[in-house]
């Protein structure tokens, strides 16, 4: 019998669906546990990371994972959804493309009285029944500490500090959440000033066009905070394209802590790095198990978080599994 992950704070009792859709502590499911679980993606390193994290969980954790890459379209990920109901799952999970646009399949769910479960990303629902839990990181925060740990870099500077942003897919949780804790953060002293941001769609390729995008329209740029590792690194190529030394002429601050981001921030091409892990298959497993078991789960279970420097990435580096 599978066991259920440590560490969640599970409180026993049954766990069905009532005929309203809510969860009935006293029917709990019967059978093998099936997961449906739909990436948004494979864009970046973290993404190939996370889906590794859940596939290995899944296998160690005996449940069984029926898997869908929704490549980043979200017509594809509600059909891979409508999939998993229509094989009665005992469970589903996803990583929302965007956060609007689920509440009809996430309907269609309830109805089957299979519970849904949210990763990484959010939605945005005037009815949060509609999902017993979500895993992930607190988003706002990731942009308090970048602007945070940016800030300090420039305490006895008197001028205003001109940042870009590199933004994620438009429309999804951590592009809108990590932009307004930037903002709200940089607001409260007006050191740092966001003069322009473009989007850079979470990979490499996209984070150098956005930058040279942003180095023809802005005279003076001092700091990028691009919204993810892989973006910061093609923020970088395109920073030493024009002759300017990333890391100490254009100060770089990113999100995620992937080895390859972690590299650049040891060899000073970036500044700081805020940690996202990828590694939430245990605590989604966990949460699966315990659905199954009859287990209450909490509604939001955050994933680990830390803030690294050149000298903190050296430390972490080689034992780094992504």
């Amino acid at each position: 019998m599978t066991s259920v992950a440590a560490g969640l704070g599970l409180a026993l009792a049954g766990c069905g669906r009532d005929e309203t859709g809510r969860i009935d502590l006293h029917n709990p499911p019967s059978g093998p546990i099936v997961l449906g679980f739909s990436q948004v993606g494979a864009e970046s390193g973290w993404r190939l990371a996370n889906t590794a994290s859940i596939k290995k969980a899944a296998e160690r954790n005996r449940v069984d994972l029926l898997f869908k890459d929704a490549d980043g379209d979200q017509k594809r990920q509600l059909a891979d959804i409508r999939s998993f109901i229509d094989a009665r799952v005992t469970a589903i999970a996803f990583s929302p493309v965007v956060e609007k646009g689920y509440d009809d399949v996430l309907r269609q769910a309830r109805d089957a009285k299979i519970p849904v479960i949210l990763t990484d990303r959010l939605i945005e629902t005037a009815d949060p029944s509609l999902y017993i839990s979500s895993i992930g990181a607190e988003f706002t925060s990731e942009g308090n500490l970048a602007a945070i740990y940016l800030e300090n870099d420039y305490n006895g500077v008197d001028q205003t500090v001109n940042v870009v942003q590199i933004l994620g897919t438009s429309g999804a949780t951590p592009t809108k959440l990590r932009s307004e804790g930037f903002a709200a953060t940089a607001s409260r002293t007006g050191k740092l000033k966001i003069v322009a941001s473009e989007t850079g769609n979470w990979t490499v390729d996209g984070g150098e066009a956005a930058m040279r995008k942003l180095i023809r329209r802005v005279p003076r740029i001092d700091a990028v905070f691009a919204q993810n590792d892989d973006m910061g690194l093609g923020a970088v190529k395109a920073l030493e394209a024009v002759g300017r030394k990333p890391g100490t002429d254009v100060r770089l601050v990113t999100v995620d802590a992937t080895k390859k981001g972690l590299q650049s921030l040891a060899a000073g091409k970036l500044n700081y790095v805020v940690e996202c892990s990828p590694l939430i298959g245990e605590q989604l497993m966990g949460v699966v198990v315990a659905i199954f078991l009859g287990a209450r789960v909490e509604k939001r279970i955050s994933s680990e978080k830390n803030v690294f420097d050149s000298d903190s990435a050296k430390d972490v580096l080689g034992d780094r599994p992504y």
